[in-house]
């Protein structure tokens, strides 16, 4: 698919996705939403990314669904596939086997936020401001966000954050727990690249991407026997891999690991 309304960036094995309607603060429209999904499952399918950082340009992250048109009704600000998707979005999301490090450096607005919250980790520029004013607009928070947002920041924060429509600074969100760290805006993308390269050449790609499948699968898992059956499942696989004696070798030669899974590819069908 040919990229309008989205930057992608190849930087060794991270791989840059940019949010790029600055001149409408990257709000959501269609053709930007199915090119972010299209270009996330793409990078995904990729074995030489082992990670991926996803920004906004300009001064803002995403000011929420593209209103510009003049909608009113909730069907017409709300992309009619997250309406009648027989795919949950999420589901999407969350299947995909690369860290997905959220870099906001701006106001992320609705939409901006709901739809990072599958992702893993999130850091916010100074500037950055975090809204969800769906019930100032009459409508409601979509991609299950009152499902997931509880299960980030703890129901009672969730409900402030979703009852009061308001904004929160960067420093709040920080203290939520939306975000993991708040940097100097000019540190943003320094700091977010930095993360995503310490996992990207110090980590074993199989062994990122299966606990990465196993923190979102385990959310939905009520049996602490069966998840640790599955935990035990995946370990003892992984302990026949060479990354295993890799990543001891290197740890003792003090150098930089040469991991030779490669994801996908080398994981196989657990399910």
């Amino acid at each position: 698919m040919e990229n309008k309304d989205i930057l992608v960036e190849k930087d060794g094995y991270v791989t840059i996705i940019t949010l790029n309607r600055p001149d409408h603060l990257n709000a959501l429209t269609l053709g930007m939403q199915d090119e972010l999904l299209a270009a996330l499952q793409e990078v995904d399918g990729d074995p030489e990314v082992r990670a991926i950082v996803l920004t906004g340009a300009g001064r803002a992250f995403c000011a929420g669904i593209d209103m510009s048109s003049g909608a009113t009704a909730a069907e017409d600000t709300v992309p009619q596939d997250l309406l009648e998707e027989k795919t949950s979005t999420v589901k999407l999301l969350f299947s995909l086997k690369k860290p997905v490090i959220v870099a906001y450096n701006g106001p992320a607005v609705g939409v901006g936020v709901t739809m990072t919250l599958p992702f893993d980790i999130r850091i916010a520029a100074e500037s950055a401001k975090m809204n969800l004013a769906f019930v100032r607009r009459g409508l409601l928070p979509e991609l299950a966000c009152p499902w997931l947002l509880p299960r980030i920041i703890g129901i009672s924060r969730a409900a402030e954050f979703m009852y009061t429509g308001r904004a929160l600074t960067a420093r709040e969100a920080l203290e939520f727990g939306l975000v993991s760290r708040v940097v100097p805006d000019e540190e943003l993308m320094p700091t977010a690249l930095e993360l995503a390269r310490e996992i990207a050449e110090n980590c074993s790609p199989v062994s990122v991407s299966l606990t990465k499948k196993m923190l979102y699968d385990f959310l939905a898992e009520t049996d602490v026997e069966r998840a640790e059956k599955t935990n035990h499942r995946y370990l003892d696989w992984v302990m026949t891999q060479p990354d295993v004696v890799e990543g001891i070798m290197s740890f003792m030669q003090k150098r930089k690991p040469e991991w030779a899974g490669k994801v996908p590819g080398d994981i196989p069908d657990f399910d």
